[in-house]
């Protein structure tokens, strides 16, 4: 019996497979030691961004001065700080306030998630638009349009409750309890709907089956075999939406302080712009704390998904009927009907509504003499020019970080890779009015750093890293799909480990990376936590500008600056998509 033949170009049989196989030993040592020299490289890079203003931001709480002025080491900030009794109310009303969100944000995610997968409800396709449209909304605009909508007597819903023949003058005031955790809630809706939203879809049909066999109803069905299976989403959805709760500003601001309610993120910022002089060392402190909490909620959320073993997505066919569920789909339909009401039509209409009032709760006359104010106002248009500029090269860097650490943690063999992945999610438990005071003292207390204050450019760098969790989300699934084979082989044809990325997963990871650069910079455009703090009166981004607007009393010119923001943001995507197009048709060439 005679032994088999390799033929020419296998292994241990030619010599073209052994010059293969010795020519992916020798990439991977060449690039072993560029490899090496790139995750320090960023080590160095994500230490900067991430981890030094969060250590300096533990320094500053022990510092007797304002970040970039001489003075000396004390504990008396930490200590006054934790021995006013108003820091532990504050703390205990912003358990309470995240704490009722939550309730509301989750059984309205869970139930509208469910409407469009499992039921044939009317409309259902229509909720995913609703709520990117509230999801793109800047939450300091849709502050401002349900502060002008509820408020006691003047807002439009009370105007037009005195036109009923009923008892009293109004019949909502937002700047209220009930106000903050209503509006909080219908924002915060869109954003646990898309987190719940992959996980209904992926409910096992078969499951629901056996249970209707065992004789039960629907709502038992939902009740005992659906909500159990998706137990750790729940979880981790209503950990990571405290979380959230926890770090909003924009709604107790405008809402909660004329109340008198005071959450963590406000109490910081009274610390800073509400005394004379600003207690930097009591808000860092007080920063501490929070961020405490917030990663002891993180590292909680973690350890619960990590040890789910819940399986709903088998190897059997999956049948994804929906269900019938007769009249109450009428109920369900009506249900959309009202949130699209609540958290589009509304608050939308009211400050296009505004911005044509000459005066706020004047429904008449109506007039654009907003619009010429703020167009004619330097300051207003600098604003948006910032805004812009800024939200956008944000975005772009913050996505390209994103992509150049998940990409070195998954193909860099360095027993450093991790490190970077472990220093981007620090920024996942700081708040965005803490980002901004973690930024203020590791910039100005530095002599080269600190002309940087009363730029863009500091703007650019707080928005960019508040940025990265975010766009780490949105790239770092597209990057898992990619194969080793594509690299390996562009390394063994000479190609550098740079131009690998850019030419092969770059190329290939292109819309991931556009939606994350478009949500980091839709977020970035609206964002009041962080610039709050940073931004000079010269050098001001929108947000800010209409906040200062609406509390001046100008709540007529906010509006206005809405609409324009829109409108530009309108006619930047309009022209991107049209440049998209043109290169798409160019890249074909000719037609043979």
């Amino acid at each position: 019996m005679t032994a088999p033949t390799l033929p020419r170009g296998t292994a241990g049989g030619g010599r073209t497979g052994g010059r293969a196989a010795g020519r992916i030993v020798r990439a991977r040592r060449r690039f072993l030691p560029a490899d090496t020299l790139v995750v320090l490289v960023l080590v160095l890079l994500v230490g900067f961004l991430f981890i030094y203003p969060f250590l300096m931001l533990v320094y500053g709480a022990f510092r007797t001065a304002a970040p970039g002025l001489p003075g000396d080491f004390s504990a008396d900030g930490v200590t006054g700080a934790y021995k006013d009794s108003k820091v532990w109310t504050t703390l205990k009303n912003s358990a309470l306030y995240s704490g009722a969100v939550q309730v509301l944000c989750l059984t309205m995610g869970a139930f509208f998630a469910w409407v469009v997968t499992r039921t044939t409800t009317p409309l259902r396709r229509l909720v995913t638009p609703i709520m990117v449209l509230v999801f793109a909304t800047p939450t300091i605009f849709f502050t401002i349009g349900w502060g002008m909508l509820g408020r006691d007597p003047a807002g439009l819903i009370n105007a037009g409750y005195r036109q009923l023949p009923l008892p009293g003058d109004s019949i909502v005031n937002v700047e209220s309890w009930y106000g903050i955790i209503g509006v909080t809630s219908l924002k915060l809706t869109a954003v646990v709907y898309f987190l719940f939203l992959g996980s209904f879809m992926g409910l096992n049909r078969s499951l629901e089956e056996a249970s209707r066999v065992a004789g039960a109803g629907r709502l038992s069905t939902v009740l005992r075999v659906e909500l159990p299976v998706l137990a750790p989403a729940i979880t981790g959805i209503a950990i990571l939406g405290f979380t959230a709760g926890l770090s909003l500003l924009d709604i107790p601001l405008l809402l909660g302080l004329p109340a008198d309610i005071h959450v963590f993120p406000t109490e910081i910022l009274s610390h800073v712009t509400a005394v004379t002089p600003s207690d930097y060392a009591g808000a860092s402190a007080l920063s501490m704390l929070l961020v405490a909490i917030v990663i002891g909620l993180v590292l909680v959320q973690r350890k619960l998904l990590g040890q789910r073993s819940f399986v709903t997505v088998t190897g059997k066919s999956d049948d994804r009927a929906r269900w019938d569920i007769g009249r109450w789909k009428y109920a369900c339909t009506a249900v959309i009907v009202l949130y699209a009401l609540l958290a589009v039509v509304l608050p939308v209409g009211q400050l296009v509504l505004g911005s044509l009032q000459p005066f706020f709760g004047v429904y008449s006359n109506f007039t654009t003499a907003n619009y010429t104010a703020v167009l004619d106002d330097p300051e207003t248009t600098s604003a948006l020019v910032t805004t812009l500029i800024v939200s956008g090269v944000a975005g772009l860097a913050g996505t390209a970080i994103a992509v150049v650490v998940t990409y070195v943690g998954k193909n860099s063999r360095s027993r450093f890779r991790s490190v970077p992945v472990m220093g981007v999610w620090i920024l996942m438990a700081l708040p965005g009015i803490t980002v901004g005071l973690a930024i203020l003292w590791a910039y100005l207390a530095v002599p080269g750093l600190r002309e940087l204050y009363s730029t863009i450019w500091i703007l650019v760098i707080a928005l960019a890293v508040h940025s990265v969790p975010i766009t780490s989300r949105a790239t770092e699934g597209s990057i898992a799909q990619i194969g080793t084979e594509l690299e390996e082989a562009a390394r063994i044809c000479g190609t550098s480990a740079t131009r690998t990325l850019i030419m092969i997963t770059g190329r290939l990871i292109l819309p991931s990376f556009l939606v994350g650069w478009f949500v980091a910079a839709v977020l970035s455009a609206g964002n009041l936590d962080v610039p709050i703090l940073l931004a000079s009166p010269d050098n001001q981004t929108l947000p800010v500008k209409a906040y200062s607007l609406y509390q001046s009393g100008d709540a007529g010119q906010a509006g206005a600056a809405f609409c324009v923001m829109m409108a530009s943001f309108i006619v930047v995507l309009a022209a991107g998509w049209t440049a998209s197009l043109l290169l798409r048709r160019l890249g074909r060439g000719p037609a043979t």
